[in-house]
């Protein structure tokens, strides 16, 4: 059977979609990817017809998303009515909300979708009845139907590697439809995920219902082998020779015991070698696992800080993540100057008091330096357990008004949402330091301003007057865009992906090498 699978969001590696995929061909059937990178919040008709020229002939139509992507998900399966294709409606929202997306859908997969497709997939092909599916949620007879949840893959190393066959994906974008010439078409990174699930439940993340969901369906974090892991990134390798290093997505890589970090160290720099990047959380990383790390190839690794009042993340978002501990750790790794160290941090949360946010300032005027900060700016993910709350402390009214269509990488972001302009004078002011920190300066923020910045004078008049700070916003957002088109520019022309940290010696060293020859 053929199933045309398509994703909604703006993200190109679809890991989850490229999974389902190769799952289906490695069970007999066929499959057509198209990857929606549509930056705005609805498709047009000019779009919509070429979704609908890509999904002709096809008998089972696959869709995922996550919470900003509904929207354009629900366009699609309006604009296939008349094709009366089936519909399955999967991913992060359709699992958090199946109430909302069975009723555009078929059928909605609650969870993970591999298998599921592959059994659906058997009944139809069969003509036989799939209602009884674990994973299933559709609208019967106006009613809804809630299947329990299939178990847990436990065993991650049984599943194919991503489908990036290129023959059979197209990438719709604001400048039309295109199939990519080559497998994929970028220069760096390599993105790879090879593993599922997160220790920690935080209200803000997809997690905390997930666990839910999945309650006595096996463990909920699984990891690859060791083995399988680097064997799966080395037969990537052959598919994007222009890569410059590998981004490891895996929600918390460093949680791997000792002993794997070790095997990691030894076979990953023989068997792929290119510089890799990460994600980790301060509460599992130590010296040991650091050094580790480094001697696999680390240049930079990403941490979880998303505030630092330690009220907010404890009572607010329930991230038990004391400053201390990130403190130690930061200490930890300027041990490495050559590691790269990003924090994560999230702003416009109005469950924050100026206290919190004041903390948060100091906080990070005393973290050990140079590091970067990359600031998100907060959405209510409905579904998730601070939507939940936020809707019964009447912040906002449903997921209208939550903010699930904005990009919360992409600054900060207000209009529409007025529950976003509380404190918008100290939110501003931690989204201007987004960038580099060094003993002159947060971000766009030189040092020497702060106290008076953070006079209670100009606290006041900052928050009664609020136009110059939204200017200021409205100007970094402009500068990061320019910023990043920068960077990607000076890493393709000087082949390394950290040369945009350290330029002067990129360029020097890119010179003697021409000179040399």
């Amino acid at each position: 059977m053929h199933v045309t699978l398509i994703y909604t969001e703006s993200d190109p590696w679809a890991l989850g979609l490229r999974s389902v995929s190769a799952q289906l061909r490695r069970a007999g059937h066929t499959t057509t990817k198209l990857l929606c990178s549509i930056e705005a919040h609805r498709f047009d008709r000019k779009m919509l017809d070429r979704v609908c020229e890509i999904v002709d002939g096809s008998r089972v139509v696959g869709l995922s998303c996550l919470a900003r992507g509904s929207e354009k998900a629900r366009q699609v399966m309006e604009a296939l009515g008349p094709r009366k294709p089936f519909v399955v409606w999967g991913g992060v929202h359709a699992t958090l909300d199946p109430s909302d997306a069975a009723r555009s859908a078929n059928v909605v997969c609650r969870g993970e979708g591999e298998g599921f497709m592959v059994e659906l997939l058997e009944r139809l092909t069969h003509e036989r009845d799939w209602r009884d599916l674990d994973n299933a949620v559709y609208v019967q007879d106006a009613n809804l139907v809630v299947n329990p949840p299939r178990g847990l893959i436990r065993d991650l190393d049984e599943l194919p590697l991503f489908d990036f066959a290129h023959e059979n994906e197209f990438h719709l974008s604001e400048r039309g439809l295109r199939r990519p010439r080559e497998v994929f078409d970028v220069r760096e990174p390599i993105m790879f995920n090879g593993s599922r699930g997160c220790a920690f439940h935080c209200t803000y993340c997809s997690n905390k219902k997930l666990k839910a969901v999945y309650e006595n369906k096996g463990p909920y974090v699984r990891r690859m082998t060791i083995s399988r892991y680097v064997r799966s990134i080395r037969e990537l390798l052959p598919l994007f020779p222009n890569a410059k290093y590998v981004y490891l997505i895996d929600e918390d890589f460093c949680a791997r015991p000792v002993a794997e970090l070790e095997e990691f160290a030894e076979t990953y720099p023989r068997e792929v070698g290119l510089p890799f990047e990460c994600m980790s959380s301060p509460l599992v990383l130590n010296e040991r696992k650091t050094e580790l790390l480094v001697k696999a190839g680390l240049w930079r690794i990403r941490l979880g800080l998303e505030s630092g009042s330690d009220r907010t993340k404890t009572e607010v978002y329930e991230r038990n993540m004391p400053n201390r501990i990130v403190r130690r750790t930061a200490e930890i790794i300027q041990r490495h100057r050559q590691v790269v160290l990003c924090y994560f941090m999230i702003v416009a949360n109005p469950y924050e008091e100026p206290e919190d946010l004041l903390e948060t300032v100091d906080f990070l005027k005393h973290l050990p330096h140079p590091f970067y900060l990359q600031v998100y700016n907060l959405v209510f993910f409905p579904g998730t357990a601070l939507y939940d709350r936020a809707v019964q402390d009447g912040l906002i009214d449903g997921k209208t008004h939550s903010g699930y269509e904005l990009d919360y990488r992409s600054g900060l972001k207000y209009k529409s949402h007025p529950w976003k302009l509380k404190n918008l004078y100290l939110n501003g002011l931690l989204s201007l330091m987004e960038g580099k920190v060094t003993g002159y300066r947060l971000g766009f923020v030189p040092r020497c301003l702060l106290p008076w910045l953070l006079r209670p004078s100009v606290l006041t008049f900052g928050e009664r007057h609020r136009l110059p700070m939204k200017m200021l916003i409205w100007s970094k957002i402009r500068f990061l865009q320019l910023r990043k088109l920068v960077a990607r520019l000076v890493q393709r022309a000087l082949g390394d992906p950290t040369s945009v940290y350290n330029l002067r010696q990129a360029v020097g060293s890119r010179l003697s090498r021409v000179v040399g020859r």
